[in-house]
């Protein structure tokens, strides 16, 4: 019999740097073809919060690289979990990017970002692999699911699963989706567990990577002439279409394989992309499941007000702030049953049943 896995510990890092909407009132704005939005930027910040619901984000200090941030989430997790780092069995850091180097305005994927994690939380057990994951907004979920694979088949006890955004470096400044994303860190200690009925349930992955590949990427400024060709961009309306379609499909394929119905779930962690986004997602959810959209209330918690899309991050620091009760009253207890659901540049996406 496989053994199952449960989430014995939890952390985050939230960055001090808060960036309200109005740090942009000041910024020139172009649209993809390099021609100037001729709005007011007072407008264009405006409804871009009535559709995201973002009111402010949070950024890392420009004199600090991505290795803290995520230093402090894991501390905090193996803290939670009441373990050292020499009893882990394995690191998984979900990412974007690498770290982010201040001296040289770049970043690094050399060495990667687990091994660099390893090395400042002082792990000195060799036998403790550490790698890395890039797969999008949904990265940390997807290393979720590796990290449950690897305890099924008793190569792990204790595997620290990291998700880490430092989007702040990326954000092209002439480009109104920067002001969608923001840094942050969340982590768990995923453990072996076979005493009772908690822990993963079923799990689901989608990657499609076709005329998709290009919705969301890495490219030159929207402003003619400004150096640096790694500036985030996405189409916002093919990510909409995509997310609304996949996400509430990956979802129900995970429900059905744990032998769930929807009706049982107690509270949805779904990636904060943007709030009319997430709203679209539970309704069509709601359809595919045949249950009515009401039946979500109170069960969908959201961080996109005052931390944005924290892309990688967003959900194991939803789930940190939640299972530590800093969000509302939002909260998890024995028994509870939850989906967790992700979706991000590839396009992939993906859902997991949990019994806490």
């Amino acid at each position: 019999m496989m053994s199952k896995s449960i989430i014995s510990g939890t952390g985050s890092a939230i960055p001090d740097v808060v960036v309200p909407n109005s740090h942009f009132l000041e910024h020139e704005f172009y649209d993809s073809t390099g021609v100037r939005i001729d709005k007011p930027a007072a407008e264009i910040i405006s409804k871009l919060e009535s559709i995201t619901g973002i009111r402010e984000r949070r950024y890392i200090p420009a004199d600090q690289d991505s290795v803290r941030l995520m230093t402090d989430a894991a501390m905090a997790a193996l803290d939670d979990a009441n373990l050292k780092p020499n009893q882990l069995s394995g690191i998984i850091v979900a990412h974007n990017a690498g770290n982010m180097i201040t001296e040289a305005k770049a970043f690094h994927t050399v060495p990667n970002l687990a091994s660099c994690l390893k090395n400042s939380l002082e792990c000195t057990e060799f036998q403790c692999f550490a790698f890395d994951i890039l797969f999008g907004c949904p990265g940390w979920l997807q290393a979720m699911i590796q990290a449950h694979q690897t305890i099924q088949m008793g190569d792990a006890e204790h595997v620290l699963v990291v998700g880490l955004e430092v989007a702040s470096r990326m954000l092209d400044p002439h480009d109104v989706d920067s002001m969608i994303l923001g840094d942050g860190c969340g982590a768990c200690v995923v453990s072996r567990y076979d005493d009772g009925a908690a822990g993963i349930v079923a799990y689901s992955t989608y990657s499609h990577g076709q005329g998709d590949n290009r919705i969301i990427y890495l490219g030159s400024s929207n402003k003619a002439g400004v150096e640096g060709s790694t500036y985030f961009h996405m189409i916002g309306r093919e990510v909409y279409r995509y997310a609304t379609e996949w996400v509430p499909k990956v979802v129900k394929k995970a429900l059905d394989t744990a032998g769930r119905e929807i009706s049982e779930i107690d509270i949805f962690f779904f990636h904060q992309a943007n709030a009319k986004l997430n709203q679209a997602i539970t309704r069509n959810l709601a359809g595919l499941c045949g249950v009515p959209e009401e039946f979500f209330s109170g069960k969908v918690p959201s961080t996109i007000e005052f931390l944005g899309n924290t892309s990688v991050a967003t959900i194991p620091t939803m789930l940190d702030l939640v299972a530590k009760r800093r969000l509302g009253d939002f909260h998890v207890a024995a028994g509870h049953l939850a989906v967790f659901a992700s979706v991000g540049a590839g396009m992939h996406c993906n859902a997991l049943v949990y019994q806490f």
